[in-house]
C-alpha cells in the first residue's frame, strides 16, 4: 500500500508543473506544526490536556499569505462570531507549488490538520486512496445551503463529484475577469494621441510609433509597450487564443484558458508573431520583455518612472501604478484602461477570461476527522452559502460597511483606498474575492465595485459577454491529467521559446520556418494535447 501511495504522490508532483502558480519561501515553512489523526492542534497543550472546545473549532493548513490576509478581515471575524466556530490556521509556504508539495508530505507523514488547502487534482487522487473524507453524505446531512448551491449549479456538481458520487474537495468560486490594456493617459495627451482613435491593433502600432518618436527621442530607455515575464500574451488581440467546444480543441487550453492562451495553428497567430517582430525591430516593445527576461520589478519600475506607456496585465494594475509611486514620480501621472480592440470588420476581439471555479483553491477534510469535526467544518462553510453569509462576505455589515439603497441594491459606505491602505496586521474592510478565505459564492458586481473608481468604471465597461470569452472548468481523469502534465510542460515552454526566437530575430521568420515550427510542436505533443482536451470537454459537458 505504501508503495502505491508514493507512486500516486509522484504523479501529483508532476501535475503541479501544469496546474500550479508562483511564489517563493518553502524551506523555512516546512516545520509548520500539526499533529496526526485529524485532531485539532488547539485541542492539546504540551501536557496533552484539552485546551479548546473541539466541536467549535478546527485546524486548517493554508498558504501563509492567505492566513495573514484572513487575520485582517473584519467580515471574517463577524462570520466566526455569527457561527460560533473558530478556525485555527496552520501556515504553509508562500509559494503555491510548495503548498501543494507540503500537502503531499503531510499525507505521507500522517500530519494532516483537520482541513487543508489543496487543489482538485490532489483531492481526486488522494480522496479515493483514503486520505480525504467523502463529503457528499455529510453535506446532505449538515450543510443545506451548500447542498442547494450544488443542486442549483450542475457545472459545480460535475466538477467536484467523481464517477462514484463522492465529493473529496470543495472548490472556491472566483471572480470572472480579463486582463486590461492600461495606459498613461497623460503620455497620450502630451503626445497628441486621442485614445478613442485607437480601435485596432494597427491603430495601436501607429500610436506606439508616435509615442516612441515623442518620448524616445531623448530617452533611450523608453519603450511604449512594457510588461513582465511571458511576452506571448497578446493572442486575443489577434483573434487566435486557445479555445474549445464540443466540436474542436485548439491550442493548449488546460491551465492556459486565460494566461498564455494561444493557438499556433490559427493563421492569425502568424500575424501576431509578425506584428510583435515589427514592435521589436522598431523599439516599440521593451526588448527584455520580448525576450522573456523582464522581471516584475523591472516592469513596475519602468512604468512608474515614465519609461513605458502601455501595459497589459491583471485587471487592477492600472490603479496599482497610481498608488505605488506613479504620482510621486510625476504629478501628471494618470492611468487609464482601454476598450477591447476591434478586428478589420469592426467586431470586438474578445479577451480571455478566468474560470468561475479556482481548482487550485480547494478545501479537503482529513479522513481521520470524527463526524462531529466534519459537521463543524461544514457548518462553518455552509454559513457562507446562506443569504446572510453571502452578504457578509461580499459587502460586510449593514450600517458599518454598506447600506441598502431604495431600489434594494447595496452600496459601500467605507472608502476602498483608505481601507486597503490600512497598515499590515490591522483590521480592515476588504472584499477582494480573488483571494482564498473560505469556499463561498462570489458576487462579481460587489467584487468590482470594491475597487478604485478607475477600476470599477473599467470593469463596468469591459466585463461583459461581448468583451470576454467564456472559460471552462474541464474535468480530467487521473490518467488524462498525468499524460497532460508532461505534455503541457514540454509543449508550452517550447511554443514560448520558439516564438520569442522569431520575434527577437534569433531564428529566421517566414512561412516555411513557421510551418516547420508548427510541425515540431505537433511532434512534441500539441495535437495529442488537443485530443485529450476535446475528449475531456465532451465528457464534462456533453452528457
Amino acid at each position: 500500500m505504501r508503495r502505491k501511495m508514493v507512486s500516486v504522490i509522484l504523479t501529483v508532483a508532476m501535475m503541479g508543473t501544469m496546474l500550479a502558480g508562483c511564489g517563493s519561501k518553502a524551506a523555512e515553512q516546512q516545520g509548520s506544526t500539526a499533529n496526526t489523526g485529524g485532531e485539532s492542534v488547539a485541542e492539546k497543550s504540551n501536557d496533552g490536556k484539552d485546551t479548546a472546545d473541539g466541536d467549535n473549532s478546527y485546524t486548517m493548513f493554508m498558504r501563509n499569505t492567505y492566513v495573514d490576509w484572513i487575520k485582517e478581515l473584519k467580515w471574517y471575524d463577524a462570520a466566526e462570531a455569527n457561527t460560533g466556530i473558530h478556525v485555527e490556521y496552520v501556515e504553509g509556504p508562500d509559494d503555491f507549488n510548495d503548498v501543494y508539495a507540503e500537502v503531499d508530505q503531510r499525507i505521507i507523514s500522517k500530519t494532516l490538520p483537520d482541513a487543508v488547502m489543496t487543489k482538485l487534482v490532489q483531492t481526486n487522487v488522494y480522496g479515493p486512496q483514503g486520505a480525504f473524507v467523502d463529503l457528499a453524505p455529510y453535506i446532505k446531512k449538515y450543510a443545506p445551503n451548500l447542498q442547494k448551491y450544488i443542486d442549483d449549479n450542475p457545472d459545480y456538481e460535475a466538477l467536484v463529484t467523481d464517477e462514484n458520487g463522492a465529493i473529496y474537495g470543495l472548490v472556491k468560486e472566483s471572480p470572472i475577469f480579463t486582463d486590461y490594456l492600461a495606459y498613461r493617459a497623460d503620455h497620450l495627451e502630451k503626445a497628441g494621441i486621442d485614445v478613442n482613435s485607437i480601435k485596432t491593433v494597427q491603430d495601436f502600432t501607429e500610436a506606439m510609433r508616435t509615442l516612441k518618436a515623442h518620448y524616445g527621442k531623448d530617452n533611450p530607455n523608453y519603450y511604449p509597450l512594457e510588461g513582465r515575464e511571458n511576452p506571448i500574451r497578446f493572442a486575443a488581440w489577434f483573434g487566435c487564443p486557445s479555445n474549445i467546444s464540443s466540436e474542436e480543441s485548439n491550442g493548449i487550453y488546460v491551465g492556459h484558458q486565460k494566461d498564455g492562451s494561444l493557438d499556433i495553428m490559427d493563421d492569425r497567430a502568424y500575424t501576431m508573431v509578425e506584428t510583435m517582430k515589427t514592435w521589436y525591430d522598431e523599439g516599440l516593445i521593451n526588448p527584455e520583455f520580448a525576450a522573456n527576461t523582464r522581471t516584475e520589478g523591472d516592469w513596475e519600475a519602468a512604468m512608474i518612472n515614465g519609461n513605458g506607456t502601455f501595459e497589459y496585465d491583471y485587471y487592477n494594475r492600472a490603479e496599482w501604478f497610481m498608488a505605488n509611486g506613479g504620482v510621486d514620480a510625476d504629478p501628471d501621472y494618470q492611468m487609464g484602461v482601454m476598450n477591447m480592440f476591434l478586428d478589420e470588420n469592426g467586431k470586438v476581439l474578445k479577451g480571455t477570461s478566468s474560470c468561475k471555479y479556482n481548482e487550485e483553491c480547494v478545501t479537503a477534510v482529513n479522513a481521520q476527522c470524527s463526524e462531529e469535526k466534519i459537521k463543524t467544518i461544514l457548518t462553518f462553510i455552509d454559513y457562507f452559502y446562506s443569504e446572510e453569509g453571502i452578504t457578509l462576505a461580499n459587502y460586510g455589515v449593514e450600517g458599518e460597511s454598506f447600506e441598502t439603497e431604495g431600489d434594494g441594491s447595496k452600496k459601500f459606505i467605507v472608502d476602498y483606498a483608505k481601507e486597503e491602505a490600512t497598515p499590515e496586521g490591522e483590521k480592515r474592510w476588504s472584499f477582494l474575492s480573488d483571494r482564498f478565505t473560505v469556499c463561498k459564492p462570489v458576487d462579481n458586481e460587489a467584487f468590482f465595485a470594491w475597487n478604485s473608481p478607475l477600476i470599477a468604471e473599467a470593469a463596468q465597461r469591459i466585463n461583459t459577454e461581448e468583451n470576454m470569452m467564456e472559460s471552462y472548468n474541464i474535468k480530467y481523469t487521473a490518467e488524462q491529467t498525468e499524460e497532460l502534465s508532461n505534455l503541457v510542460a514540454t509543449v508550452f515552454d517550447a511554443e514560448i521559446a520558439g516564438i520569442v526566437s522569431f520575434v527577437t530575430g534569433n531564428k529566421e521568420f517566414n512561412a516555411d520556418t513557421w510551418k516547420a515550427f508548427q510541425d515540431e510542436m505537433n511532434s512534441l505533443g500539441l495535437s495529442r494535447i488537443e485530443e485529450i482536451q476535446l475528449d475531456a470537454y465532451r465528457a464534462t459537458f456533453d452528457n
